[in-house]
């Protein structure tokens, strides 16, 4: 009995020397926090794709993690990007962010061989569901993953074993085999939708499980659509905001209707492009009384390296409405949500 009680007493001990998974406990008490000091929001890694998610009286914000390699500067076709881990930060006042390091990584999907690009958590239930793109191998292209928690934090886990979405299942259009990216999740009561693509806008419904599409897959005639659709709805009106052609690069657009079954109006330009960024991506959320848009340029340097077309680092502006419920023009700015 004393050995046996020994042993019991060592597995813990074992466990944790040997690297096993952290509990939420563990998790929480390695985090650390840091005062918003305007624009970019995070100072000590380069990020990318914000997607705001208001939960109770706390925002979690999560980022894909823009990461330098060695010829990254030369790389072009996608390669310029290098995101291997999706990051998540929080806030109860918009001024002191946590830091709640990486909550899930491309490779915990079996079925896929990493490369990870934008994404969105939302909550149903007592439950939080995670929309992100990842790099399918059969077939071969970019999908549409999604995980499930228990906590806005995780521990995230791959929820069907396989793609959402695939590329077998749109067609190619004009971006071809990297077409299925860049997932957004708005729910409404027992309803929601999923919106995504690259080229293409893509709209389907989703069953109640939140894992299955429902019924056909629509296309959305937006001009000027690139990527990096934002679902949200305020009022009466549904929003869809997205990256658009600009001058040269993206800026970000958006179009209203009044279901999500249309007719969507194109209502023009929301912001233009982002300061030395190809590439800008929407979030949106409404917490506390304000109205934010979440964004990323490339004007930061960390260890040498410059901001670039793969080294982002995301932004937060406030976001107004006129009467009628279209939104103001939003000037991008270095002073941010400071007062």
């Amino acid at each position: 009995m004393k050995h046996s009680s020994c042993i019991l007493l060592l597995l813990p001990l074992l466990a944790a020397a040997c690297g096993g998974s952290k509990t939420t406990e563990e998790k929480t008490a390695d985090t650390k926090t840091f005062t918003y000091s305007g624009n970019p929001l995070v100072r000590d890694k380069f990020t990318a794709d914000p997607a705001p998610l208001v939960d109770g009286d706390r925002l979690y914000l999560y980022v894909g993690h823009d990461e330098y390699y060695p010829g990254q500067d030369s790389a072009s076709g996608g390669k310029e990007f290098n995101i291997t881990e999706w990051l998540c930060y929080s806030t109860d006042d918009m001024h002191t962010w946590t830091d709640h390091g990486p909550i899930m990584r491309p490779t915990d999907f079996k079925w896929a061989v990493g490369e990870a690009w934008a994404s969105q958590v939302v909550k149903k239930g007592d439950k939080y569901y995670f929309y992100t793109t990842v790099q399918g191998q059969d077939p071969l292209g970019k999908c549409v993953g999604v995980a499930v928690a228990d906590s806005p934090t995780g521990p995230f886990t791959d929820a069907i074993g396989r793609p959402l979405v695939s590329d077998d299942m749109t067609d190619n259009g004009p971006r071809g085999w990297w077409n299925d990216i860049d997932p957004t999740v708005l729910i409404e009561g027992d309803s929601a939708w999923l919106c995504w693509g690259n080229g293409t806008c893509f709209l389907a419904r989703l069953k109640p499980d939140m894992t299955s599409l429902d019924g056909e897959i629509s296309v959305l005639d937006l001009p000027g659509y690139v990527e990096g659709p934002w679902l949200h709805k305020r009022g009466d009106i549904y929003y869809l905001t997205y990256a658009a052609h600009g001058a040269g690069k993206e800026r970000i657009d958006y179009a209203t209707a009044p279901s999500m079954d249309g007719p969507w109006t194109p209502r023009g330009m929301l912001t233009d492009s982002a300061a030395n960024s190809f590439t800008i991506h929407p979030g949106i959320a409404e917490f506390k009384g304000k109205n934010y848009l979440f964004y990323h340029n490339a004007t930061l340097t960390i260890d040498g390296h410059s901001g670039a077309i793969g080294r982002r680092s995301v932004c937060v502006d406030t976001l107004g409405y006129a009467p009628d419920g279209l939104m103001l023009p939003v000037m991008q700015t270095e002073k941010g949500i400071l007062e």
